[in-house]
């Protein structure tokens, strides 16, 4: 009888054997190298190790996405250098700001088709091992058609500047080509990791070229600067300031295109918890020669400080900051749709 079982466990254990399972008490060959089943020329692979099985996972995620922040944060450098060489200080740091946040946006839509492909247990270490993948083809694709449609994007917006009559809405029309050609970054840095060759599709247009185009637009808009309160005093020069570093030209009311009014409302001070806190909101508004308003933006302020005038010059700051960074895209988006 003992004889008859010591024989079924041995013909049992062949037959594992012989079925191809894996051997859970031997690592897998992605566990320290290169997957067989998922090859480098046709997978994007990451890989994770914790305790728990799900943090091993969320590590193998991240260890992929990781290839894609290295290529991203290399074409933002290389973005950023390229506008440093052909534009100002101020045109150069908007556009970086714009350039950076379509990267990282684009960042997490990159990584939409990862799997978790294999999990493996480290029964000596008591370790979770996952083998997260991307598979390049599929990626490729996705990406491919994304950019084709900002080309097309592009293109569309181009038409639609040369059959402008007025420089702002001519301007207007290439900025979103502008734009569109910076989302083509993110997705262009996305390709090249996806890509085996690393090569992604090359741009048809000059971002330089467009920022040069927009740029002498917006000089030919002439605009007249005034403000309809005096809550803020610095709020005028502030107003005029912002509108000559977006590129417009500042003009006397009864020579100017546009006329371009800024309002300032504040709150009483307040003091809380030891700080000082000034509230308030700036709007401003873009009229055509015949008082028509184009578009209102307001912008609310929130800032504090260890006493009242330290409070109140950082709300000067920020105003300043907050129109020089994005008074040109405000005015921009004014321009009606075609």
């Amino acid at each position: 009888m003992n004889h008859r079982l010591f024989a079924v466990i041995v013909m049992g254990a062949t037959l594992t054997a012989c079925s191809g399972m894996p051997d859970r008490d031997t690592a897998p060959d992605w566990i320290n190298g290169v997957s067989v089943k998922y090859p480098n020329d046709r997978y994007l692979t990451g890989r994770g190790t914790a305790p728990a099985v799900t943090d091993a996972q969320d590590r193998a995620r991240a260890d992929l996405a990781k290839q894609f922040e290295v290529a991203i944060q290399e074409q933002a450098q290389q973005s950023q250098h390229f506008e440093q060489t052909t534009q100002g200080d101020l045109i150069t740091q908007s556009l970086e700001q714009q350039v950076s946040r379509s990267l990282l946006a684009h960042t997490s839509r990159s990584l939409q088709g990862v799997e978790i492909a294999e999990l493996w247990h480290d029964a000596a270490r008591n370790q979770e091992h996952a083998l997260a993948v991307l598979q390049r083809d599929k990626a490729r694709r996705q990406f491919e058609q994304e950019i084709a449609a900002l080309d097309d994007s592009a293109n569309h917006h181009l038409e639609q500047a040369n059959v402008e009559s007025q420089p702002l809405y001519k301007a207007a029309r290439v900025q979103q080509a502008i734009e569109a050609q910076q989302n083509r970054i993110a997705v262009q840095a996305s390709l090249r990791v996806a890509d085996p060759s690393g090569q992604g599709i090359p741009p048809r247009l000059s971002l330089a070229e467009l920022v040069r185009t927009r740029d002498a637009l917006l000089s030919k808009v002439t605009i007249a600067t005034s403000t309809t309160d005096n809550s803020i005093v610095e709020l005028p020069k502030i107003l005029g300031g912002a509108t000559a570093a977006a590129g417009f030209t500042v003009s006397d009311a009864d020579k100017a295109d546009y006329r371009l009014t800024a309002a300032a409302k504040l709150d009483p001070p307040l003091r809380e918890s030891g700080w000082n806190w000034q509230r308030g909101t700036v709007e401003v508004n873009l009229l055509d020669k015949n008082g028509k308003s184009l578009g209102v933006q307001r912008w609310p302020f929130k800032v504090s400080s260890t006493t009242e005038e330290r409070a109140r010059q950082r709300l000067t700051d920020t105003i300043n900051e907050t129109l020089q960074r994005e008074l040109r895209a405000t005015l921009l988006s004014f321009a009606p749709a075609p």
